[in-house]
């Protein structure tokens, strides 16, 4: 099995597929030298894990674009289930007053830590700089051939796509070949690039509404 992406939603679905099946040989393909780079740098650097809504109901309305998909998802999984899986592995997670959940130790490194370990722990392989261009299925074969851009070939049975947001469109045309089609993508989490740091104090911040002035 392939998991095509290094990030949280990578991780999670390795552990959790070698941890169910132990006979199942788990391997994330990530593009670039760095693992779990955008939970580094989540929240602040404090990593918001989840939301304190208990009601699936409340919560997938966060999501406009997704609210109908993630019903299910969130009915499989739950934000208290999230919460019992970090518990289990000794990462405790507190509450602040707008409902975002952080590590007790207001760092993010804690929650890469615990997915790192939980990766070593079931024998997940892991390989960066393995950036994959084109994907063929085989029907007869059941199974798929990844191509990388450095010309190897890898083959798999199982396949997961977890390669997470752009901007671009064109980011995703490798994705098209295999079948599936591609929503536009649109705006919805960015970051300043700033070269001045009266800023900083606001890194972490959330609010309701913002107007910004340039």
């Amino acid at each position: 099995m392939i998991i095509i992406g290094g990030g949280a939603a990578g991780f999670f679905c390795a552990v959790n597929c070698a941890r169910l099946n132990p006979e199942a040989k788990v391997t994330i393909l990530e593009k670039s030298s760095k693992l779990l780079s955008k939970v580094r740098v989540s929240g602040g650097g404090r990593c918001n894990v989840t939301h304190q809504c208990f009601d699936n109901r409340e919560l997938v309305k966060n999501y406009p674009r997704g609210e109908k998909e993630l019903h299910s998802a969130f009915d499989r999984f739950s934000v208290k289930q999230t919460i019992e899986w970090f518990g289990d592995r000794g990462v405790k997670l507190k509450t602040e007053e707008d409902g975002r959940m952080f590590p007790v130790t207001d760092t993010s490194e804690t929650i890469i830590d615990c997915l790192l370990e939980e990766a070593h722990h079931y024998n997940v392989q892991i390989k960066t700089n393995c950036n994959v261009v084109k994907i063929i299925p085989d029907t007869a074969k059941k199974n798929f051939t990844l191509t990388l851009d450095n010309g190897e070939s890898v083959t798999c049975d199982k396949l997961v796509i977890a390669t997470g947001g752009n901007p671009k469109e064109s980011a995703y045309e490798w994705l098209c070949e295999p079948g599936h089609t591609i929503e536009k993508p649109i705006p919805s989490l960015f970051t300043f690039n700033i070269p001045e740091k009266k800023l900083t104090e606001l890194m972490g911040l959330s609010v309701p509404q913002a107007r910004i002035r340039i």
